[in-house]
């Protein structure tokens, strides 16, 4: 057989719809991928001083972030309008949106992160072991946001309910921090510096708790994806089966 002359069957070109879903998950990939940058990036400044080079690229791709958000719920907002989606495809049209939102929420606390380490001192005594808890929560929340979006793009929803339950880790690790500068600098006269570092290692662990919330938020949005069902308000959510 001549297979150097053999017609080639025609690959189907993607409608409209599917081309335009598929720029959708481009853009959304595109903004989790910046996200996961800036998390990197912020955790960083726990061991170094930044650089002018960094904070511009964090103050640039805070702008990009800014940027897709809008673009995305613009574009979700146009395939309703333009499509008349049926119910899977709107699930997943409203899943876009409301990651997104989650998204850029946690662009803007990493931004507030940044700004918070630049003003602490680690060096002062009492403090060191502070970096190491945060640096514990930086792993985890970074963990939390990659497992959160591989769930909706693998379509796992058993990493999604995995991310979900490590909420708790994050959780524990700000009530540790907190308790620990309660306890630890309660009978102390403080220095202007010494009561700038505690601000801003409360704030910070909190931003970082409220980053493992958006990464639930996610993955919540993942499962809704999946199974079709809302699960925001279930106490012990359990992984449905779903079939392959």
């Amino acid at each position: 057989m001549d297979t150097l002359n053999e017609k080639k069957e025609p690959t189907p070109a993607l409608g409209i719809k599917d081309k335009y879903l598929e720029q959708l998950h481009s853009d959304f990939q595109l903004v989790s991928e910046i996200v996961l940058t800036q998390i990197s990036m912020a955790s960083s400044l726990l061991h170094q001083d930044p650089d002018e080079a960094m904070l511009l690229e964090l103050k640039r791709n805070e702008k990009i972030i800014n940027s897709l958000d809008i673009t995305i719920k613009e574009k979700v907002i146009n395939a309703i309008m333009l499509f008349t989606p049926r119910a899977s495809d709107l699930r997943r049209l409203m899943a876009y949106h409301d990651m997104t939102i989650s998204m850029e929420r946690v662009g803007d606390l990493i931004e507030n992160i940044t700004h918070l380490l630049q003003e602490i001192d680690f060096t002062m005594e009492g403090f060191e072991n502070y970096k190491k808890l945060l640096d514990k929560m930086f792993v985890q929340t970074n963990k939390m946001i990659k497992n959160a979006v591989f769930s909706f793009a693998g379509g796992s929803n058993e990493m999604a309910y995995e991310t979900i339950h490590m909420d708790d880790k994050v959780d524990k690790l700000d009530r540790k921090i907190e308790r620990k500068l309660a306890e630890g600098f309660a009978n102390e006269t403080h220095s202007t510096q010494s009561l700038i570092n505690i601000m801003n290692i409360n704030s910070i662990s909190y931003y970082l708790e409220r980053i493992g919330d958006k990464a639930v938020d996610i993955a919540e949005s993942a499962v809704y994806l999946i199974e079709g069902r809302d699960i925001r308000h279930v106490k012990e959510p359990n992984p449905k089966k779903v079939n392959p």
